[in-house]
Parts: structure tokens; C-alpha cells; sequence
């Protein structure tokens, strides 16, 4: 057993943001994470008028009756899953409302349970990382209830179990990450030092020396709009952890140290709440698109309470029914002042992310039967990155029209390891929403791939009337080897169709195809130069518009067709409508539009270059951007 004892705790700082010191043996009593005395009687007093509040409270109070029906059966710290976390959470969360021990018992059981483990499973320290958040979580709400063998149980299991190997050399090559596992793993560990750190304050002292200075590294990638690098689904994952440490932060110290004042950090939330569209996130690269709960955009409130934006939380709100509203973050940052005027009919319903060279628009904020599109230039082989330059995604009356595909699976051989990543379908060019450009014929499961090191400009976005908005990407670097210019449109115009422009120029004669992956229904009219989809009662249909001796084919997606011994996924029901060009060329100009049937077709024929001329309302204008200071420590794959 370790022996504890208490001292003072040097200064704590990100750069010079934070400047005072904090001394571990003043931290206030238990609980002291988010859900302090103050906390609950915020909620209590909120769920007497507030009827969505109260209902919920209500799904958050069947989760936790549920969960104490059957002790935890956990064998293995492998076996970890975010499921516990959730539980622990709603169950002691309402220990904390109710005082009933019933709930209080079962989490002490579970939390035992887990601290009896010969190891919280360090090789894979995103697991140790979410154990000792969850620990940590319950250990406080229910601190009142703990024996005193158990509290010493429990805080030893804190420092041998997660602190110490956090400390190993020998095993920490982890700590080295500056994507999303930063956020991760040094997030969990400083809500266990607020958590344990007056018991055993050396050890908390290591960790805060060792996590805050690779916590900042991370951090500053979100400079200067607020995006994060990875895509949408990896930056709401990374955002459960950071908000919730955020939340520790504040009320065991009275202070985030600044966090919140970094460069983009006061647009997070306007990241988080524009890039959710109608059927889920405008996620590329590895990042999956679909939510069941909110539970990954619940940090969504923090930022909202943060900086008074009531717009974001009700943006989240409005994706989720109460029931999927009721993760155990609700108990922490939902806030009935935010939400009781609504603000999103008065909230723009587009924005521009410079760090990300994303943007995105929609229609309409309450209304389902319009429009929602996210288009990205972006930076290829960043972390979890996919060579997806110039790809978009699309909904419309409720589903998704055009979408990206997702990581395949991480065990495939070298997955994360270049050249091989950039050989599997859903990391290549082809996989994606995007141009392949080449100096030789183009056949199915063969597309030519982007320059993975390539950095790729958001240039232009506005909207040329009230029911439009554009955005224009300058691609030039991700084909740089072929061409000397390719620009990549896209909008929605009159509220009625979506439009994509790609303008190509090469010294040489080049292939070029233009991919776009559904899972609609879809079949090709009888000239190939339209595509009819079809998804529940609603048909859409893409036309070709330019150039005339083009045509569409649904080309092959399923990459086991290419070549033996495949073991990725076979994409069975994504289909790739792709444009094809008659023979290679030196230039090119690719128009296509999507829209309903029957609806008239405005073929906006103007060269890109006078987009941003034809702007009239909020028009905004980027830079080409080499290698963007807030880049300078994110990981590659080449």
C-alpha cells in the first residue's frame, strides 16, 4: 500500500494563463466534481417548472433503477465499456438528488468491484483513463456512504492502478498524443487528482506536472474557431472528457486555469452544435456520423453555460428526445435559463471553421424538410485522417443523401501505419466524397489517391441571397502531382438543390472522377446523366449538368472485389455514384446538382473564381494556408 501524506503543490499553470498556486489540502469536501450540495439544488429547483427537465430526470431515474437491479460481473479491465461509466453516473447522480441509499449501495459495490481488478488495463490506457474518471466520479458522489477501508481501498487502487503507470516510461508511450488521447488520458487523470489528490499529494503533484503541459499541446489545435482536427465524431469524444474535466476544474478549484480562454475554445460549442446536421454529425476521416444518445454532446451545455449561448444547447437539445437527453451529464449541465426562450430561429444557420477549412449550413434549425450540408477542405493524413479532401455530406427532409463511410476496422494490418492505411477503401480518395485524379485510365477499386501531407484551404463561403449559401476549397495541394489548379464548390440554392462545381487544370492529360457514396436506393436513368434516390417516401435525383459528354456509373465499392485474402468491410449497401469523364484531359469543369424530381434546375453556370463576387450576405473569406501553426504538433501518417 502507498502511504499518503499531504504538502504543498507547486504551481500549476498552462504557459502563463494560470498563474496561482493550488494547494491540494484546501480542497473543499466532498462531493467537489460538478455535483456539489450547490449543484443539487440547482437541479431540484429547475425540475419543479421545468416539465422537459422533469421527464429527463425521469428516463435518468429509470437508467438507475435499472442498473441496480444487477451487480456488475467485470472480470477483466479489457472488458471495459463507456456502459458502466453511464451507470455509475445516472445511479449516483440520483443518490445525490434522492439520499436513497439503495443507489449509494450499488455504486460502492460496482466501484469496488472494479478496484479489486488486478489492473485497470494500462496497455490501453484510454480504458485506465475513462476507469479512473468513472471511479473518481463515483467515489465523490457517494463519499458520505464509503467506510473509511473503503475510501483507503479505493484511493490506493487511484494511485497504483491509473497514477503510476501513468508515471512508467516504460509503458507510457501514449502520453505522447496529441489528438483526441490527450483529452482522453489527461483529462481522466486530473479529475482523479481532484478527486484523491488531498490524500496522497506528491503523487497528484506528478500527475498535474506531467498532464497539463501535454494537456495545453492538444488543446491549442483547437485555435483559433474552435474545430477539431479529427472530425466531428472524434472531437465530441474528446469533448465528454474535456468537459467534464472542465466541470471538476471549476467547482474543486473555483477555476478552469485559463482553459477557457485559449485560442478557439470560445467557439467549441459553435462547432459542436452547427456540425450536427438532421440525421447525425458532419463526421469524415475515421469518425462515425450516427448517435444513438446525447451522451457525446452533452459537453455541448458546459460551453453554453460557459459563455451564455443558449443557441447551443438548444441546438443539441433539439437532436434528441428526452430519453436520449438522459445521460448522467444532464445532472451537470443542463440549464433551464438557457433553455426556457427560443433562440434558434434568430441563430445563424452556417459557419466557417478556419482550423478545420470545414464549414456548414442548413435551412433551417426546427425545421427537418430543408437542407443541412457540411463541406471540408482539410488536411490530410492528420490523426485518424482519411484522404478525403473536398468531401461533403447531405441532408435533406431527414435523411442523409450523401455520406461519408467511417473508419473500417482498426485491426486491419498497419491501418494506422502509412503507406498501408492509404491501400484500404475507406481511407482512400476513393472511399470518400471527393475527386481522383490521375495520368492514366481510372478503373473501379483503383482511384487515384490525394497527397497525404497535403493541406487543403477553405477560400470563400457567403450566400448570394437569402436561401443560398455557398463555400469553395482550393484542393491544388492534394493533387499537386497531376495539376496545377483544382477548386472544388459547393451550395444550395433557392432552398431547392444542392450544387457541387469542380474545376480542374493540368499541364498533362488526366482521368478524373468524381465519387459521391449513398446508401439510398438509386438507379441511373437511361442517359447516365441522372441518378434517381430513393430513401423511405422521399426521391431525389442527382443530374449531371456539366460537361455534356460526361456520364454517372455506380462503380464498385466493395474492396474484397480487388484483390485476395480482403479482410475489410464490404460496404454492402453503400453505393458510389461517380461522374466519368469520356477520355483524359488537361481541363475539366464538373457540375452536378441534387434535388427533388420535378423541381426546376437553376444550372448557376459561373466559374468558381466569381463565387465570392457574387456574394451579397455574410460573406466570408479564408487564406491558403501551408502548414497552419495550429497543426505544428498534430500526428501524420506520412
Amino acid at each position: 500500500m502507498l502511504v499518503f501524506h499531504a504538502g504543498m503543490l507547486r504551481l500549476l499553470a498552462f504557459a502563463s494563463i494560470a498563474g496561482a498556486s493550488i494547494d491540494f489540502t484546501s480542497l473543499p469536501p466532498h462531493p467537489r466534481l460538478m455535483f456539489t450540495d450547490k449543484r443539487v439544488q440547482a437541479v431540484l429547483s429547475m425540475s419543479e417548472t421545468d416539465l422537459y427537465y422533469q421527464n429527463v430526470l425521469g428516463y435518468l431515474e429509470k437508467t438507475a433503477n435499472t442498473a441496480i437491479e444487477t451487480p456488475l460481473s467485470l472480470s477483466s479491465s479489457s472488458s471495459w465499456s463507456s456502459t458502466i461509466r453511464l451507470n455509475v453516473g445516472a445511479t449516483a447522480g440520483m443518490y445525490r438528488l434522492t439520499n436513497d441509499t439503495a443507489y449509494s449501495d450499488w455504486v460502492i459495490e460496482t466501484i469496488l468491484t472494479v478496484t479489486d481488478l488486478p489492473d485497470w488495463n494500462p496497455s490501453n490506457f484510454l480504458n485506465t483513463a475513462d476507469i479512473t474518471m468513472t471511479v473518481s466520479l463515483g467515489y465523490d458522489w457517494v463519499y458520505d456512504e464509503l467506510t473509511e477501508a473503503q475510501r483507503e481501498a479505493i484511493e490506493t487502487a487511484m494511485a497504483e492502478k491509473s497514477f503510476v503507470p501513468a508515471l512508467n516510461s516504460s509503458i507510457n508511450s501514449w502520453s505522447e498524443h496529441t489528438n483526441n488521447w490527450a483529452q482522453v488520458t489527461h483529462g481522466c487523470l486530473i479529475i482523479g487528482t481532484l478527486a484523491v489528490g488531498d490524500v496522497n499529494e506528491t503523487l497528484a503533484n506528478q500527475i498535474i506536472d506531467f498532464s497539463v503541459p501535454k494537456l495545453q499541446v492538444s488543446l491549442e489545435q483547437y485555435a483559433p474557431d474552435g474545430g477539431w482536427i479529427e472530425g466531428y465524431s472524434y472531437g465530441t469524444y474528446a469533448g465528454i472528457f474535456l468537459g467534464l474535466m472542465m466541470g471538476s476544474l471549476d467547482s474543486a478549484l473555483g477555476s478552469d486555469l485559463g482553459i477557457s480562454s485559449l485560442s478557439g475554445m470560445q467557439n467549441l460549442g459553435a462547432w459542436l452544435t452547427h456540425g450536427f446536421g438532421q440525421t447525425g454529425g458532419f463526421s469524415w476521416a475515421d469518425g462515425a456520423w450516427t448517435f444513438s444518445n446525447a451522451n457525446s454532446l452533452w459537453s455541448v451545455g458546459y460551453w453554453a453555460t460557459r459563455f451564455n449561448q443558449a443557441g447551443w444547447l438548444q441546438g443539441m437539445l433539439s437532436r434528441f428526445t428526452a430519453a436520449q437527453a438522459a445521460t448522467f451529464q444532464a445532472f451537470l449541465f443542463y440549464n433551464a435559463t438557457l433553455n426556457t426562450t427560443n433562440v434558434l430561429s434568430d441563430m445563424p444557420r452556417y459557419e466557417q471553421f478556419e482550423n478545420v477549412a470545414g464549414m456548414t449550413y442548413r435551412t433551417s434549425w426546427t425545421n427537418s424538410n430543408g437542407w443541412f450540408y457540411g463541406f471540408m477542405g482539410g488536411y490530410n493524413g492528420r490523426s485518424h485522417g482519411h484522404l478525403d479532401a473536398g468531401s461533403f455530406v447531405i441532408d435533406y427532409k431527414g435523411y442523409r443523401w450523401a455520406e461519408l463511410l467511417g473508419s473500417d476496422s482498426y485491426s486491419l494490418t498497419n491501418y494506422f501505419v502509412a503507406p498501408r492505411r492509404w491501400t484500404y477503401y475507406r481511407c482512400r480518395s476513393e472511399g470518400a466524397n471527393t475527386l481522383s485524379i490521375s495520368d492514366t485510365a481510372q478503373t473501379a477499386l483503383h482511384f487515384a489517391n490525394q497527397i497525404p501531407s497535403a493541406n487543403n484551404s477553405l477560400l470563400w463561403a457567403g450566400s448570394f441571397d437569402s436561401s443560398s449559401r455557398f463555400g469553395v476549397a482550393n484542393l491544388t495541394e492534394a493533387y499537386s502531382n497531376v495539376t496545377t489548379s483544382v477548386l472544388r464548390g459547393v451550395g444550395v440554392l433557392n432552398d431547392s438543390q444542392f450544387i457541387v462545381r469542380d474545376e480542374i487544370i493540368a499541364p498533362e492529360a488526366v482521368d478524373i472522377a468524381a465519387s459521391w457514396h449513398t446508401t439510398a436506393d438509386i438507379t441511373l436513368g437511361t442517359d447516365n446523366r441522372t441518378a434517381t434516390l430513393v430513401q423511405g417516401d422521399i426521391t431525389m435525383e442527382i443530374t449531371l449538368l456539366l460537361p455534356l459528354n460526361a456520364h454517372l456509373e455506380l462503380v464498385d465499392t466493395n474492396p474484397c472485389n480487388a484483390y485476395t485474402s480482403c479482410s475489410e468491410m464490404t460496404n454492402n449497401g453503400i453505393y458510389n455514384v461517380a461522374v466519368r469523364l469520356p477520355s483524359l484531359t488537361t481541363e475539366a469543369t464538373i457540375l452536378l446538382a441534387l434535388a427533388e424530381p420535378g423541381a426546376t434546375i437553376d444550372e448557376f453556370n459561373h466559374p468558381l473564381t466569381t463565387w465570392y463576387s457574387l456574394c451579397t450576405v455574410d460573406c466570408w473569406k479564408g487564406e491558403n494556408v501551408e502548414d497552419p501553426y495550429w497543426l505544428q504538433d498534430a500526428e501524420t501518417y506520412y
